[in-house]
């Protein structure tokens, strides 16, 4: 079936499905919701056990004041709630409720070597937002030398917040300095850096969704292939970060155009041959 302007990227010609080239099966069902449970549940609540009796420990012992073990608890659970995110991005959910390791599947079904020579359009970090993700560092370690130099009885404070000043000054510096593209769109596909190109043919779903679970809602492109494990589990190959890419709300426009017009040629070239 060729989509008009209203599917807004929702059906495609219809290609036979690739081969699935993952191996999780139902000999290491057990071991798989053993590891599971080990590495997303498990791991964070020791590690956040540690730190708090560590946090303890130092109170206990007259190295750190009152005033740091209630922001004690509050890094113990920060570190908690890291590890699970970090671990849970690793296992996929699958529709009869056993859990895929994804870790190091490739997420493509298989290889495109036919990558285009140019691009419609590509879209970079935003310049603008990086410089404030720099401030935002520079403001946090700023703040640790001035309790520092206050002489505040509290000590985990400044130095959590001179540790978290760096890595988002460091990681705000290295977007700022990258001048590689994270999205392109050509006429046939799309190109990210997790997925490399792919063809329209090849990809379900190409939609931007707005998340709201945060404080400020984000959009992202949900990039759903055909022929993968998530396609199994529904759930999408790559959810790309729009909000801080340079004129990301024209993207999900030249995406639909792109699909549109692709589909257009693909109809017309059919109606030649025939």
């Amino acid at each position: 079936m060729i989509p008009n302007a209203s599917c807004i990227a929702r059906s495609f010609v219809k290609n036979d499905k690739p081969s699935m080239i993952y191996t999780n099966d139902e000999a290491d069902k057990s071991e798989r919701r053993k590891n599971f449970y080990l590495s997303v549940y498990l791991l964070p609540v020791l590690a956040a056990g540690v730190l708090a009796g560590l946090v303890y420990l130092a109170y206990s012992s007259g190295y750190i004041a009152r005033g740091d073990m209630g922001y004690g608890c509050v890094i113990s659970f920060t570190a908690a709630t890291l590890i699970f995110g970090f671990n849970r991005r690793h296992w996929l959910k699958m529709p009869d409720g056993t859990y895929h390791n994804i870790k190091g599947i490739p997420p493509t079904p298989k290889i495109i070597v036919s990558e285009p020579a140019v691009y419609e359009n590509e879209y970079f970090y935003s310049k603008k937002d990086k410089i404030g993700t720099l401030i935002s560092g520079l403001f946090l370690i700023g703040i640790s030398v001035w309790m520092s130099q206050k002489g505040v009885k509290i000590i985990l404070v400044p130095i959590v917040s001179a540790i978290t000043g760096l890595f988002i000054f460091y990681f705000g510096l290295k977007a700022f300095l990258d001048k590689t593209a994270k999205l392109k769109i050509a006429k046939n596909g799309l190109w990210t850096k997790k997925l490399g190109f792919v063809r329209w043919d090849d990809i379900n779903y190409a939609d931007v969704v707005i998340d709201k679970k945060g404080q400020h809602p984000q959009p992202y492109l949900e990039i759903r292939l055909k022929g993968t494990k998530f396609e199994e589990a529904n759930q999408p190959d790559e959810r790309l970060l729009l909000g801080d890419l340079r004129n990301h709300s024209d993207i999900e426009m030249i995406i639909n155009q792109s699909i549109t017009d692709y589909n257009h040629r693909k109809a017309e070239a059919a109606g030649n041959m025939g």
